[in-house]
């Protein structure tokens, strides 16, 4: 079976493309009405988008490279008149859904498209699932449990290129807001250094506000037997690089501020220099809201930043908004941490097991 979502202004315009592109045997499985284009939600225009789909047999047949022996006349007819007869059943029983006025999926659908809104999944993810979704439910007819499985493959494969597996940089820092965990995380990066590794490393902090926060990166220097240089300026940055020059890796850890203030960042480029051999994680927390995560990562676009950490995991359970920063920004994660302890509670992004930890309390009803 064929699916094709269609944009219009009208449902003749809809008819005239789908009779156009799929045949008049096609059936329209779903329609609704949107709004497209205009600025900041003004000067919008009114359209209709329809799913359509029709059957391809033929076409299945092809992609699985089939190659069976010649029929005999009367298996050939015979295996005409199967596909004859299941393909009227078919057709029947799309027929018999809910057509354009009503809006609704079958019950396997709406249970799992239910689920991935739940999870706060964006509706872009959501409009590009919904094709292949339906032609599989059609083709295969599976219930809740076994769409949830195909729906898990589905968003494996379409997020597998934001997987990032090192290796780091000389220089490593992390950036992002106040209270996402930026000292932790960075420590906990450092300590996988030297447990795994075997890497001499460095710290460096630009993070003069906090005295707790200096603290803690004294402490965890000192139990990881590296040095701590303070920068209060980009003069002290540079003298700290050429003391530290000697050392596999250097963490470099960063003030958070109020990322609202666009004076964070200009001091964060006046202290740190962003050169080709530097690293940079922007770091954000799985607890903070969508919205509030695409502000930083736009205040922050001015950075070089090359991939995202993700922290908190294990304090929310609504983690769709992971997929949705990836999507959105092209980027890749490349650390997940799901407590306090170091270095255990930091994992590297994998992005089938943060599938299945996303899905882990999916219960079909």
């Amino acid at each position: 079976m064929k699916v094709k979502k269609y944009v219009v202004a009208s449902m003749p315009q809809a008819m005239k493309a789908i009779r156009s592109d799929l045949g008049e045997e096609a059936v329209i499985l779903h329609s609704k009405q949107i709004r497209t284009g205009g600025f900041l939600g003004l000067f919008t225009k009114a359209k209709i988008e329809v799913l359509a789909a029709v059957d391809s047999v033929e076409k299945l047949s092809v992609k699985k490279n089939l190659a069976p022996p010649e029929p005999s006349m009367e298996d050939n007819q015979f295996f005409m008149k199967q596909q004859l007869s299941e393909l009227n059943t078919l057709v029947s029983q799309m027929s018999q859904m809910p057509k354009v006025s009503s809006g609704s999926y079958p019950k396997a659908v709406e249970d799992v498209l239910a689920y991935l809104h739940l999870q706060e999944i964006d509706e872009a993810i959501l409009e590009n699932l919904e094709a292949p979704m339906l032609e599989y439910y059609y083709l295969h007819r599976p219930d809740s449990n076994q769409l949830m499985k195909w729906t898990k493959s589905w968003l494996v494969n379409q997020f597998k290129a934001s997987e990032w597996s090192g290796p780091f940089k000389k220089y490593v820092s992390v950036v992002g807001p106040t209270g996402v965990g930026k000292t932790t995380t960075l420590a906990k990066l450092a300590a996988k250094c030297v447990l795994e590794q075997n890497q001499k490393i460095a710290f460096i902090t630009t993070d003069t506000y906090r005295i707790s926060a200096i603290e803690q990166l004294k402490t965890y220097a000192s139990i990881l037997n590296a040095p701590l240089t303070i920068c209060y300026n980009g003069a002290d940055f540079k003298k700290a690089l050429l003391e530290t020059e000697a050392y596999d890796v250097i963490f470099i850890d960063t003030a958070g501020r109020n990322f609202l203030e666009p004076q964070y960042v200009n001091d964060l480029k006046k202290i740190i220099t962003f050169q080709e051999d530097l690293q940079t994680f922007l770091v954000l927390a799985l607890t903070s809201k969508v919205s509030d995560m695409k502000a930083v990562y736009e205040r922050f676009a001015s950075l070089p930043v090359d991939h995202l950490i993700f922290t908190k995991q294990d304090e929310t359970t609504r983690k769709g908004s992971l997929l949705n920063m990836l999507y959105h920004y092209g980027q890749r994660a490349a650390f997940t941490t799901n407590g306090q302890d170091v270095p255990e509670d930091v994992s590297s992004f994998k992005i089938e097991e943060f599938i299945d930890d996303v899905f882990g309390d999916w219960k079909d009803e």
